[in-house]
């Protein structure tokens, strides 16, 4: 075997290795991910510290007091330069 072939070699081995831990890591930071969100699915309450499932009747409700949705009234925030 010639050393560009063994270096050709080593540096398939290299890629490979670092092919799997780039995985595992994203594996990794996935699962932190997902432990550490607390998601939609439970509301928890902070004075009692209590937490309840919400059902699809409960998420689908057509109450629209707790939010509104509408176009601002100002003008914009947004500044730009042209030099």
């Amino acid at each position: 075997m010639s050393r560009i072939e063994a270096a050709k070699r080593r540096a398939g081995a290299v890629k490979r290795t670092l092919a799997v831990l780039a995985a595992a890591g994203l594996v990794v930071v996935g699962g932190l991910a997902r432990a550490t969100n607390p998601g939609h699915a439970a509301t928890t309450s902070r004075a009692t510290g209590s937490s309840r499932s919400v059902t699809g009747a409960e998420s689908d409700s057509s109450n629209s007091d707790d939010f509104s949705i509408a176009p601002s009234t100002g003008q914009s925030q947004v500044q730009t330069h042209v030099s």
